[in-house]
Order: C-alpha cells, then structure tokens, then sequence
C-alpha cells in the first residue's frame, strides 16, 4: 500500500513532481529531500510517493516494473497538468510508462545494468537527467555515456554515499542539486 505526501509549489505551479522513491531510500533521504524542495522552489506541485514494494524476485523484474508502473499511474490519476517524474533506483522502473506519457525525467542512481530499463533510457522520448555514483553496482559506463539528455556523473556508491570522505559525500550531493536546479531553469520558457 502506497501514500502521498503533497507538497505545494513555490509561486504559481507548473505542474505535478511525482517523486518515486527506492526499495529502501523513502522520499525524505538527501537526494529526495534536495529533489522536492528544488521542484517545489521552481514553481513544481510536489507528490512524495511512500510505499513498501513486494518481495524482491531477483530472476524476473517484470512484476516488480508493472507495480512500480501502477504506483505511478495512481500518483499521476486525475492530473491533467505537465508531469515531471523524479525516481530513484527502485522508482527508475516505472521508465517504460513515462516514456509511454512523455513525462520529463530526473532518473537518480537508475538502474543502468537491468537491460529493460536502460533500454528504455537509451531511447526515451523526453527530457531527462541521468545522475548517478562512478561506485554505484548499477553503474555502466557504455550505457551511461549512451543516453540521451544530460547526464552528471558524481563520486559515490548507490545512494551518492562517499566512504572515509564526508566532504566528497556531501559535495557529490550539492553537484546533483546544481544540475537539478540548472535543469529545471532551462526548461521554463
């Protein structure tokens, strides 16, 4: 079972941010934190998405996609307004059905090395950021320099953590919400 923690946009809203969390990594960890108040400081209607995903089936991620793609479905119902999706890891999932709704995209340590989802990266029809860790297991240097749109890759591992360097750690983090910030800017008329 899912809930929503809407937030409201700074100003005259642009549209909805739905922020789709990891397994583990819920929508008040850094990155998620940094994403919604930079979306909701450039006009952005913010909807956290907190959930508790099934069991794992590390042969066959194809229910696991279709449940993360029926979370997204169910945060974006009734919306009728622009679509701005920022997913994290387990959230990068629901790639395919946004591709499908031309929703721009902010893919947070995605999931480089699951063939469908970079597949759907490689080739996806809007705008999207690609921010990942050069420690991250699920980093893969021939698909990342691939995609298309911008891509920032920063030191860390899979949730932008720097071991033995808490200043790497927290500057890997500041690049991140530069490039979010800069993002969001250019793409307002």
């Amino acid at each position: 079972m899912s809930r929503y923690v809407d937030y409201p946009a700074e100003g005259a809203p642009v549209g909805r941010c739905v922020v789709l969390p990891g397994r583990q990594y819920t929508a008040d960890r850094p990155l998620l934190f940094f994403a919604t108040e930079v979306a909701s400081m450039r006009g952005w209607e913010v909807r956290q998405v907190w959930w508790e995903p099934p069991a794992r089936d590390r042969r066959d991620i194809s229910e696991e996609t279709s449940w993360v793609c029926d979370q997204l479905d169910a945060a974006v119902d009734g919306y009728d307004g622009s679509v701005l999706i920022v997913a994290k890891s387990l959230g990068t999932l629901a790639a395919a059905r946004a591709a499908e709704r031309d929703y721009d995209a902010v893919w947070l340590t995605p999931l480089l090395g699951e063939p469908d989802v970079a597949e759907v990266l490689l080739t996806y029809p809007g705008r999207q950021l690609s921010v990942i860790g050069s420690e991250d297991p699920y980093f893969r240097r021939a698909v990342f320099d691939a995609l298309p749109g911008e891509r920032l890759l920063v030191a860390g591992d899979h949730v932008l953590r720097v071991p033995g360097d808490p200043v790497a750690m927290v500057a890997s983090h500041g690049q991140f919400v530069r490039s979010f910030d800069a993002w969001l800017a250019a793409e307002r008329p």
